[in-house]
């Protein structure tokens, strides 16, 4: 009864006008961007086929690999100068492996956990997203040693990896909506870090990622704070060479039309724009109860919106995170994250049994395919 009701609420929609956005012309018709675009590799199934399959479209669809770590920091390692886990060398070997020859590299980074509140968890030995030892749990984000061991991570990152494009923080805005009073002491640790790689590395574009939709205080969880969004964020960029940008779309109901003044915040602050994750999903998906309403079309006018503006606004590089839908990666994952793991399945510009979406052609035109 309640999916019929929010069905009828879309329909509605459909005629009314409201929820959609007035279509934009089609982008590339006058040839390929200069925006790197490209994928986390992110696989569509758990699997040594799935990855495989993951860096395969990547090397065909793409020019820029999005290496992108959220899953922990080797906390004790990096402070002390010891080998960093095997368990990290081997999946930074592997990355690096599989990186196709010829394409960018944008490593993201970051010593946030995945609710951007706190102290990213530890990668030790034992795999990532371990607990943080006893002596971390309570250390500020400004405290020494949490400052000397991330600035020590991130330059071992870029001495290994050599990126294009470098993050030293994803989507740390989002702090605000939950633990403001934190955000004084990232501040501190984020120029910090960013002064550090610039020293060694002054040509190497650096920043922490922005989440657009807590920017601009549409997400529910944003409303509460929207109005700390735009003078925090414009602290942030004071050490950031780039304004990078996660936006997404989940399903047709969301308050995030693709519509032509999309990026008209963005655009204040002054700072070039990059896109470092997007997506938006294809076919429908409940989550937590609610249904999402989405179709193949309505990315594809995401997609077609964030590569006409990669155009207009000169994007040094375009990321949908989405490679693939993961649908056998879904069927693996712990209960408990499946579900939130629901809202981004179908954000892939390719379907899990390989079937191209109308998205895939929009985003090939624009790399001269």
């Amino acid at each position: 009864m309640r999916n019929a009701l929010v069905k009828l609420v879309f329909l509605w929609g459909l005629l009314a006008g409201p929820l959609v956005a007035q279509p934009l012309p089609e982008a590339c018709r006058n040839g390929p961007v200069d925006t790197a675009l490209g994928f986390s590799p992110w696989p569509p199934d758990l699997s040594l086929a799935g990855v495989e399959r993951a860096y395969s479209f990547i090397a065909k669809n793409g020019n820029i690999v999005a290496h992108h770590m959220d899953n922990g920091v080797p906390w004790v390692e990096a402070l002390t100068g010891k080998r960093f886990p095997a368990h990290l060398r081997a999946d930074w070997e592997d990355r690096l492996a599989r990186t196709p020859e010829g394409a960018q590299v944008f490593l993201a980074l970051t010593p946030l956990d995945m609710g951007r509140t706190s102290l990213a968890p530890y990668w030790s030995n034992r795999g990532d997203n371990q607990p943080l030892p006893r002596a971390w749990q309570d250390m500020a984000f400004d405290d020494p040693d949490v400052v000397a061991a991330y600035t020590n991570y991130v330059l071992r990152g870029v001495e290994f990896f050599r990126p294009d494009y470098l993050a030293i923080g994803i989507e740390a805005n989002i702090m605000l909506a939950e633990k403001p009073d934190r955000w004084p002491a990232y501040l501190r640790l984020n120029a910090a870090v960013y002064r550090a790689v610039k020293e060694k590395y002054p040509d190497l574009p650096v920043f922490s990622t922005v989440q657009y939709e807590y920017l601009r205080g549409i997400e529910d969880e944003s409303k509460g704070t929207a109005q700390m969004q735009i003078p925090a964020v414009r602290q942030l960029l004071e050490n950031s060479d780039l304004l990078a940008l996660s936006t997404y779309r989940y399903g047709i109901l969301h308050p995030n039309p693709p519509r032509a003044n999309y990026f008209d915040v963005a655009r204040k602050f002054g700072k070039p724009i990059a896109i470092a994750e997007s997506g938006a999903m294809s076919r429908e998906v409940t989550v937590n109860g609610m249904l999402l309403p989405a179709f193949a079309s309505t990315q594809a006018d995401f997609v077609n919106m964030l590569l006409l503006n990669a155009v207009k606004l000169d994007f040094p590089f375009l990321i949908n995170w989405v490679n693939i839908d993961y649908d056998g990666t879904l069927e693996k994952l712990p209960r408990d994250v499946q579900e939130l793991a629901k809202a981004w399945v179908y954000t892939g510009l390719q379907s899990y049994s390989g079937k191209p979406k109308p998205a895939l052609k929009i985003w090939r035109r624009c790399l001269g395919q």
